[in-house]
C-alpha cells in the first residue's frame, strides 16, 4: 500500500485520476445514504433563484379576492355564512369576470335558505361567470374520512368507466363539499397540497385518484372550464421535454413521475392584484380591475386555517398557490424537469472536475489558493446556468448536488496535491540533508528562495577535523580508493558528531567542520565537543587504513576546536547560495587544527572552550602547550591539548617522513 502511494504522489496524472475516481465515490455513496435529506437541501437551494425573477413583472388576467382582515371586521368573522358567500360570488358576477375559482371548502349543510342562495351564487345561468369549488383528499392512510359528495371526477376517454392514470396520486378519504354545493358548480377541483419537511408547498398532486377515479387539482378544473376541454394526459417525450404532460385545451402543464405539478414562484407576489372581499361586496373595486379577468376567492383571515408557506417567504393564503399555476399555466412556463436532468449532474461534474485538475495543473505552487477559487467560480457557473434554465427554459435542474461534488472534488484535489507537493519537499529534504546539515535542508526545501541573508548567530563550538596525509595517499592510489578512504572518513565522523549532540556543517575536501549549537541546539556543547573529539581520535581514526612507506606518509587526523560567536546560515543571490559557518571560533579552530602537525598533537583546544568546561574531566585531561600567535590573528591564544593515546608507530610528522625518505 505505501509502495503505491509512493507512485501514485510521483505520478501526478494518476493521482488526480485516483482522487477524481475517490470524488465520485463518494458522491455516488453520500447521494445513496442521505438522497431524501439532500433532495429536500436541492429543493430549498433551488427555491432561492424564484428571488432572481423579475420584479417588475404584473398579472391582471387572475385576480385574488381576499377576504382579509378588513373584510372580517367590516362583516364579521370567519367563516362567513352562506348567503355572505353568496352575495361575494353575485358582487363578482356584476364586475364581469370570467371565471370564479373559490377555495374554500363548502362542507356539509348549515341554513337551507342561506345553502339556497349559495346555491344559485354557484349556477352558471344569466350570464354569470360559472364557478369551480373546493374539495379536500386524505393522502395518508390512516385519514380514511368520508364526508360530503365528491365530485369533478374525468371522464374516460376510452370507456365509460374513469380509470386512473398510472402517475395520478392515491387517495384514502376526502372532505368534499355538501351535495346540493358539488351538483350545481361547473366544477370542482382538491386543494391537496404536497407540504415538504421544511413547510413550503411546492408541488402539487395534478390528479388525485380515489376508488379508481381521476380527480384534476383546483387550478386545473378551473382551467378546464376556461376552455371547455378535460385534462388529457400526454407522453412528451424528447431530451428537452418532462416526459408527459396534461394537455388542457392546448396549455400544456409538464408533470413528474409522481404525477405531481410543479408550483412556478417567478411571478412575485406583488404581480397579483389582490382586492378585499369586503370592497366586492360594497362594490368599491374600480370596474376594469375585475372586468374580464379570472377570480380567484380565498381566505387570509385569522381563523381562516389556510396559510400556508411558499419559497417567496411567509405565510401566504392558499390561494396564492393557485393564481401562480394558473399564470404560469397561461404563460407555458410551469417549471419540469427535462428528460436529460439525470445527465446534468453528470455532465456538470465532469466539466468542472476538468477545469479543477487544468488550474491544479497550471496553478503550480499557488494550488492551495487557486483551486478553491475555481471551486467557488465553478459553483457559481453551475447556479447560473441554473437560473437561466430555470426562469428563461422553465427547466428544473437543480445545483446543489453538482456544487457540492465540485466543492468535494475540490477539496481532495487541492488535499492530494499538498501532499504531493509535501512528498517531493520531503524527497527533496532527505536528498538534501544527505548535503547539508539538517535545518538549512529543511529551510532550502520548505522556504520560497531569497536574495538576503539567511544566518543567525550562535554561542557555539567548533571543531575542525582533518584527514592529513590524504594528498599525498591519493598519489599512490586509485581515485576508487581515495573515494573510498574519504566516504569512511565522512561517514565515521558525521557518525561520531551526531551522537554527541552536534552538526557537520561542512564536508570540503580532506576535512569537515562541526558545529555545537549551531544549527541545532545543544546544551553544554564545548564538554560535548571535546567528547567527540576524543571518540574521533580513538574509533574514527582505527577505521582509516593502515598504510604507510617510504613514500606515503600513515593517515591521520588532526583537530582544532574552539568555541565562542559564530553565523551559521546562508549567502549568495537567490539562484545560487552557499551554506556556511564563519566567526572568530571557526578560524581560530581552522588555525589550531593546522598547528596539529607542527606540535605532534592531535587534538588541540582553545581557551575559550576550556572556559566553558573547566571543572569537567575532560577539561582537566587536557595540558597547557603556551601561547601562541596563530596564523592571520593579532594577539597570541593560549593553546591546550587534549591527552588522548598516540601510538607512534603510527603518528607522524610529515616532516620526519619526509626527512627519513631523503635519507
Amino acid at each position: 500500500m505505501k509502495a503505491l502511494v509512493q507512485t501514485l504522489l510521483k505520478r501526478p496524472a494518476w493521482l488526480y485520476a485516483c482522487v477524481s475516481a475517490m470524488a465520485v465515490v463518494l458522491m455516488a455513496a453520500f447521494s445513496a445514504l442521505f438522497a431524501p435529506q439532500l433532495q429536500q437541501w436541492e429543493e430549498r437551494l433551488a427555491s432561492r433563484t424564484w428571488a432572481l425573477a423579475d420584479s417588475s413583472a404584473t398579472e391582471r388576467r387572475v385576480v385574488v379576492v381576499d377576504i382579509d382582515e378588513k373584510s372580517t371586521q367590516a362583516l364579521g368573522a370567519w367563516p362567513w355564512p352562506r348567503d355572505r358567500m353568496a352575495q361575494l360570488l353575485n358582487g363578482l358576477d356584476a364586475y364581469g369576470v370570467n371565471l370564479k375559482v373559490v377555495d374554500v371548502l363548502f362542507d356539509g349543510e348549515q341554513h337551507p335558505a342561506q345553502d339556497a342562495k349559495l346555491v344559485d351564487a354557484l349556477l352558471t345561468q344569466n350570464g354569470k361567470a360559472p364557478t369551480v369549488i373546493s374539495q379536500l383528499f386524505a393522502l395518508s392512510p390512516d385519514a380514511q374520512v368520508k364526508s360530503g359528495l365528491l365530485a369533478g371526477a374525468l371522464h374516460a376517454s376510452t370507456n365509460s368507466n374513469a380509470t386512473c392514470p398510472s402517475t395520478a396520486i392515491q387517495a384514502f378519504g376526502f372532505m368534499g363539499a355538501a351535495p346540493a354545493f358539488a351538483q350545481n358548480s361547473q366544477a370542482v377541483g382538491h386543494i391537496t397540497p404536497v407540504v415538504d419537511p421544511d413547510g413550503n408547498i411546492r408541488r402539487i398532486p395534478a390528479l388525485v385518484c380515489f376508488e379508481g377515479k381521476a380527480y384534476p387539482a383546483l387550478a386545473l378544473a378551473g382551467l378546464s372550464v376556461a376552455t371547455g376541454a378535460q385534462p388529457v394526459l400526454k407522453a412528451a417525450p424528447g431530451l428537452m421535454q418532462s416526459g408527459q404532460v396534461l394537455d388542457i385545451g392546448g396549455l400544456q402543464l409538464p408533470v413528474d413521475s409522481q404525477g405531481h405539478l410543479r408550483v412556478s414562484y417567478q411571478m412575485p407576489r406583488a404581480a397579483f392584484v389582490s382586492v378585499s372581499a369586503v370592497d366586492v361586496i360594497q362594490g368599491k373595486v374600480p370596474p376594469q380591475m375585475l372586468k374580464g379577468a379570472w377570480a380567484l376567492v380565498g381566505s387570509t383571515a385569522f381563523g381562516g386555517g389556510d396559510a400556508v408557506p411558499t419559497p417567496q417567504g411567509g405565510a401566504v393564503g392558499g390561494v396564492e398557490v393557485h393564481a401562480q399555476i394558473l399564470s404560469a399555466a397561461l404563460d407555458g412556463r410551469t417549471p419540469y424537469a427535462p428528460t436529460w436532468a439525470p445527465l446534468w449532474p453528470l455532465a456538470t461534474g465532469a466539466l468542472a472536475l476538468l477545469v479543477l485538475i487544468f488550474s491544479l495543473k497550471a496553478s503550480g505552487p499557488k494550488a492551495a489558493l487557486v483551486v478553491p477559487a475555481v471551486a467557488l467560480a465553478s459553483g457559481a457557473i453551475i447556479f447560473g446556468a441554473h437560473a437561466a434554465l430555470l426562469l428563461g427554459a422553465h427547466q428544473w435542474l437543480g445545483w446543489g448536488q453538482p456544487a457540492l461534488f465540485v466543492a468535494l472534488a475540490a477539496a481532495l484535489l487541492t488535499a492530494a496535491e499538498m501532499l504531493r507537493v509535501r512528498a517531493e519537499r520531503e524527497s527533496l529534504y532527505q536528498n538534501l540533508s544527505s548535503y547539508l546539515p539538517e535545518g538549512a535542508a529543511r529551510r532550502i526545501a520548505f522556504q520560497e528562495p531569497t536574495a538576503q541573508v539567511v544566518a543567525e548567530t550562535r554561542e557555539a563550538t567548533v571543531m575542525l577535523v582533518d584527514l592529513r596525509n590524504f594528498s599525498a595517499y591519493c598519489e599512490e592510489r586509485t581515485p576508487e580508493d581515495a573515494a573510498t578512504v574519504l566516504h569512511i572518513f565522512y561517514t565515521t565522523i558525521e557518525k561520531i558528531v551526531t551522537e554527541h549532540g552536534g552538526v557537520v556543517e561542512q564536508m570540503v575536501g580532506d576535512g569537515l567542520t562541526a558545529v555545537w549549537n549551531g544549527s541545532s541546539p545543544c546544551e553544554q556543547h564545548a564538554l560535548q565537543a571535546l567528547k567527540a573529539a576524543k571518540v574521533v581520535w580513538q574509533e574514527g581514526v582505527a577505521q582509516l587504513p593502515k598504510v604507510a612507506s617510504r613514500k606515503t606518509p600513515p593517515l591521520d587526523v588532526g583537530i582544532g576546536i574552539e568555541s565562542g560567536p559564530v553565523m551559521v546560515g546562508s549567502f549568495g543571490p537567490a539562484r545560487r547560495r552557499v551554506h556556511t559557518v564563519m566567526g572568530e571560533a571557526v578560524s581560530v579552530a581552522s588555525r589550531l587544527e593546522k598547528l596539529t602537525a607542527e606540535l605532534g598533537y592531535p587534538v588541540l583546544v582553545g581557551p575559550k572552550t576550556l572556559a566553558q568546561c573547566a571543572n569537567a574531566p575532560e577539561a582537566q585531561n587536557t595540558q597547557k602547550l603556551g601561547d601562541f600567535l596563530l596564523s592571520g590573528m593579532r594577539a597570541p591564544r593560549t593553546v591546550y591539548a587534549l591527552n588522548v593515546p598516540i601510538d607512534p608507530s603510527h603518528l607522524q610528522l610529515v616532516s620526519s617522513m619526509e626527512a627519513g625518505a631523503v635519507g
